[in-house]
């Protein structure tokens, strides 16, 4: 407990000495920046670090927790200067006369940071190479609502030290207020006709199940499509943001879904990218689906993950056309198709209740709606949205509309929480342990079991 609390008072000392460095003028921000770039590198591994606090035993997180807040405090006690947004863009080039623009818009009508209505964002942004060094970076400040367009991104970075040599390369941005950022990549020096790609959120604490456009060993990425035939090729960019070097192993599809070919694994290390300009070469005459898996070579090595993120770009050899498929994260391999309306019982000492859940799937995430139809629950409330989501093969609904008695304002809120977890799903039954609590003290442990009855969407008589 003390380890934990210690971790919390330095939690709150990096807090407020975040918001304390906002006071400094432009030219401090100017010059903590150029210190923020310097490091971006561990910083954004032990950014990403964080995300095996989930995955590990207690006893590891709270070291790794420790490691982290001490790593804050010593970025703090350096510049000053923390962000709170990032952003991702897999591919950036200016190879063979291409150029890529960068576009910042900045969508923040009112800061808590900053304590003011439409706050001016200050953004940096940085370039690696495909060997994963910073070889050129830049901040840049959008106003409330502005999109600010950067042309010729690659050039008009100034390099670092021993950098600017990059042509091909990867973005990473960091900013103070919530942005969304995209990138036009214009191959076609005579038509300019560009290729958009939307960055990608970093979503570093979020759930494995909610995470979208990244792949970890245990969720592959897919590219919906891809091709060489005729004057048409597909380039492949993919990135390992994490903090542990991957092995990427690409699989080539025809469009029937059969296995083409799997190419030779490639090992990238942290903030590296493998790049082909022409992915399908091999299986020339084809197109199909990608899908990209990443290898874990230390899987018990918690602070060194892969994660990867990707795009590829279809092309005219002989036209002024280009278009991106980004990458989309797939489930795990052996996660079932489970939406549907579902219903059944769920018992305990002070739980004997009829439920209806209408649950709802995005890869491994789940949500919708649980409806008490008949009999005892320890609520007043009969309907609860829930969210939840698939981990190794395990299912998990829980409540999110977390108060009861909220109504009126005579009744006061008590705070409850009830919580599904079906180890598994045997044929069209999902059956497991229930549990339920709330702050007056009541607790109930049990038993669930649901059959699916009918699809969510039925069509009207």
């Amino acid at each position: 407990m003390k380890t934990l609390e210690r971790a919390t008072w330095c939690l709150a000392a990096v807090l407020l000495m975040s918001l304390a460095s906002w006071a400094q003028d432009r030219a401090a921000r100017r010059e903590a920046a150029v210190r923020r770039a310097v490091g971006a590198r561990e910083v954004m591994q032990e950014r990403l670090r964080a995300i095996s606090l989930g995955r590990s035993k207690l006893t590891q997180s709270v070291q790794q927790l420790r490691a982290h807040v001490q790593q804050a405090n010593q970025d703090g006690s350096e510049d000053g200067d923390f962000d709170n947004y990032s952003y991702l863009i897999p591919l950036v080039t200016n190879e063979d006369g291409a150029r890529t623009n960068l576009g910042l818009n900045n969508i923040t009508r009112y800061s808590v940071q900053k304590r003011r209505a439409n706050p001016e964002a200050s953004v940096l942004v940085q370039l690696y190479d495909p060997a994963g060094n910073l070889d050129r970076w830049d901040i840049y400040s959008v106003r409330s609502n502005q999109m600010r367009q950067i042309n010729r991104i690659m050039t008009s970075l100034p390099p670092v030290e021993g950098g600017g040599a990059a042509t091909t390369g990867w973005l990473l941005i960091f900013s103070d207020e919530p942005i969304t950022a995209w990138a036009s990549v214009i191959l076609d020096r005579v038509n300019n006709d560009p290729a958009v790609q939307l960055a990608i959120a970093d979503q570093i604490f979020k759930p494995a199940a909610f995470v979208e456009s990244k792949g970890t060993p245990f969720h592959p990425l897919l590219i919906k499509s891809s091709v060489k035939s005729g004057s048409f090729k597909s380039r492949l960019a993919v990135v390992n943001v994490g903090t542990g070097t991957g092995s990427i192993r690409i699989n080539l599809f025809d469009r029937n879904g059969v296995l083409q070919e799997s190419l030779p694994p490639v090992d990238v290390g942290p903030l590296g990218m493998f790049v082909s300009d022409d992915i399908r070469s091999s299986v020339s005459g084809t197109f199909g689906q990608i899908v990209i898996e990443v290898e874990d070579p230390k899987p018990n090595a918690y602070d060194e993950v892969p994660e990867i993120i990707a795009t590829s770009l279809v092309e005219s050899t002989t036209g002024p056309f280009a278009g991106f498929f980004p990458a989309y994260a797939m489930p795990q391999p052996d996660t079932l198709a489970v939406a549907g309306v579902w219903e059944g019982n769920v018992t305990g000492d002070i739980m004997n209740a009829q439920i209806r859940v209408t649950l709802q799937q995005e890869r491994d995430m789940l949500y919708g709606v649980l409806d008490i139809l008949s009999g005892t629950f320890p609520t007043v409330n009969r309907g609860f949205l829930i969210a939840g989501e698939v981990s190794e093969g395990k299912y998990l609904l829980e409540i999110r509309d977390f108060f009861d008695e909220c109504d009126t304002d005579d009744d006061p809120c008590s705070f409850v929480g009830f919580r599904l977890f079906a180890p598994d799903v045997v044929g069209t039954t999902m059956s497991g342990d229930a549990v339920f609590f709330e702050e007056t003290g009541r607790f109930d442990r049990g038993k669930f079991e649901l059959e699916r009855i009918h699809d969510i969407y039925v069509p009207e008589e």
